[in-house]
């Protein structure tokens, strides 16, 4: 009765979580939606110079009528949205490119930066913080606690150029040119992934020593469990909520803030793509980038609502309460 209970919790949450995330997205891309609307450039305009036809107005007409920006706005967004779900994003003004096309070869190096940023983030963040909730008010947690500080006020680039220095010209470890493999990511995923570990670290170790400085934790030490495996069995655990809900958020900042770490490194990928979309007025291949960038975001963000209801499930009802 009581797992079938808790599935059923489980269950509402979901749906819960679920219809608050389907405005969200939406809310995007209506967002999007206006903004590549009320951009600068028209997209059959654009063509048109594309051909030297500019000044050839049935032309231009008849683009416009084949890309249906004749129709009414609302009729323009959902053919958009539709597009959107079945993988078809248009074509870039600037390029004339397919922007799916584009996408598909630029979004998996962003996508292999972040993830490797994130291991890093997890390798950084769990060892330094139980150490520094161990040793608290030692001198490791000192030290950890100014470079903490320091590292989240530094800069991507001028991390990623400080590492460049020192591990691909001073020590040539690594190249300046990015190698295939994973090789070639190493160094700019920790410069992605660096301060934001910083700030993960000071939000764990806080967490840590919240639950070993609580009653139960004083209760385990009266039957003579050690403070290893007070944290070990019981602290972590009950730290991770906050962490986790952190990993969700650094996961969608560091897709959407990867153009730092893409173009101190010389990747090509979905970061700078954005970036030059931005810049040359591609408001369509932009617009699509966004788009795919708050879905992850959000996604990420309801992964790390339901992993802390399956890891501790009586704190979120709490909170929900």
């Amino acid at each position: 009765m009581l797992i079938e209970f808790e599935e059923n919790h489980l269950k509402k949450y979901l749906l819960k979580r679920l219809a608050g995330t389907i405005p969200v997205l939406v809310g995007v891309t209506v967002l999007c939606f206006i903004l590549m609307t009320i951009s600068g450039k028209d997209p059959a305009m654009a063509a048109a110079i594309r051909s030297n036809s500019a000044g050839d107005t049935a032309l231009v007409d008849s683009l416009r009528e084949e890309m249906g920006l004749d129709k009414p706005l609302p009729i323009r967004y959902f053919l958009w949205l539709k597009g959107l779900l079945t993988g078809d994003m248009g074509k870039s003004v600037v390029t004339y490119r397919s922007i799916t096309d584009d996408i598909k070869g630029l979004f998996p190096v962003t996508f292999r930066l972040v993830i490797m940023a994130m291991g890093w983030m997890v390798i950084i963040v769990f060892p330094v913080s139980m150490l520094c909730a161990r040793f608290h008010n030692k001198l490791f947690d000192h030290i950890v606690r100014v470079l903490t500080i320091g590292g989240i006020c530094l800069p991507v680039f001028w991390l990623g150029f400080m590492l460049l220095l020192l591990f691909a010209v001073k020590l040539p470890i690594f190249s300046v040119v990015p190698k295939a493999g994973i090789s070639g990511y190493i160094l700019p995923s920790f410069a992605l992934a660096f301060p934001s570990a910083c700030g993960a670290v000071r939000i764990m170790r806080s967490s840590l020593l919240s639950e070993i400085s609580s009653d139960y934790a004083a209760y385990a030490r009266t039957r003579g469990l050690s403070e290893w495996q007070i944290i070990l069995r019981h602290g972590l655990k009950n730290s991770l909520p906050p962490v986790i809900t952190l990993f969700g958020q650094y996961l969608g900042y560091m897709l959407a803030g990867s153009a730092v770490a893409e173009k101190a490194f010389s990747l090509n990928g979905a970061g700078t793509y954005l970036i030059s979309c931005a810049v040359s007025g591609d408001s369509p291949a932009a617009a699509a980038c966004i788009v795919i960038i708050a879905a992850v975001f959000v996604t990420a963000n309801l992964a790390a609502d339901v992993i802390n209801r399956l890891i501790c499930p009586w704190m979120v009802r709490e909170i929900n309460d």
